[in-house]
């Protein structure tokens, strides 16, 4: 009985090895089988495969997306510094040559702004001396002076966007501004007379620029812009001092300014 109990068991032997080779139990298992049932028993227990965790699927974030917008309305303030051109023609009437004392001349007014929201551009001219037809000059002056008390404009503006908080863009539409025109030819160092002239009006044109704008708010922005107006021309007539007829003197005002400005927006 020995004898084949020995013989079974190591026939046994090889195959436990064999098992355990592959990895699917362990040998303590089989070990406890040839001693009782209830162990191996306990040991089938200890290899039941344990479950497979499953790990719950993170979804993949969106791309980042930019927080910052240029579609919409704005509003914002500016401040700057600007020239003008408001050249002033000085016309004899009812001619030249018949105002012989007056040849037709142009006196250019030079202007400086220093403006947040349109405050004032203003410059003035004197010419000492008036020059007659006839190339002699008269012991008189010549006087021009334009003040632009504000504008505005109303205007489109379309650009690109090379990075998502930068805009560069150009700019174009309405202008509008109140202007102060006055000049006057005097001859009273020589002669009595003058021609004094004087308006004030608002004024229409057009303007055109363009800037560059960064944000660096949700809501806020940052810009500096260059812009060109033209208000067109404004034409009026000097009367005698006294009274001299038939002669006057019509003065005709250009108003022209380029401006730069840096200021701040808010994006609603």
């Amino acid at each position: 009985m020995n004898t084949k109990m020995n013989r079974s068991y190591n026939w046994l032997l090889p195959g436990i090895v064999a098992i355990i080779s592959c990895g699917l139990v362990p040998l303590s298992a089989y070990a406890q089988a040839g001693q009782d049932k209830a162990g191996d028993l306990v040991a089938r227990t200890d290899v039941t495969p344990a479950a497979t965790v499953s790990m719950p699927n993170t979804p993949t974030p969106p791309p980042p997306t930019s927080t910052y917008s240029w579609k919409g309305a704005y509003i914002g303030g500016h401040f700057g510094y600007g020239w003008g051109r408001a050249n002033t023609r000085f016309a004899p009437l009812p001619t030249a040559a018949q105002f012989i004392n007056l040849a037709p001349t142009t006196l250019k007014p030079a202007g400086i702004e220093a403006a947040f929201s349109g405050s004032r551009m203003t410059g003035t001219a004197v010419l000492v001396g008036i020059t007659q037809n006839n190339g002699a000059s008269w012991n008189g002056n010549l006087r021009a002076h334009q003040d632009t008390k504000w504008f505005g404009t109303l205007r489109g503006r379309a650009g690109f966007t090379p990075t998502s908080k930068v805009l560069i863009y150009g700019t174009g539409g309405l202008a509008y501004g109140h202007v102060n025109y006055s000049a006057n030819a005097d001859f009273r160092p020589q002669g009595p007379i003058q021609y004094p002239a004087a308006s004030r009006k608002t004024k229409t044109g057009w303007v055109a620029g363009g800037g560059v704008e960064v944000g660096i708010h949700k809501y806020w922005s940052l810009k500096a812009e260059y812009l060109y107006y033209n208000l067109g021309n404004e034409s009026i007539t000097g009367n005698p001092t006294p009274a001299n007829p038939p002669f006057q003197v019509s003065y005709t005002f250009q108003t022209r300014a380029h401006t730069f400005n840096a200021g701040v927006n808010f994006h609603f």
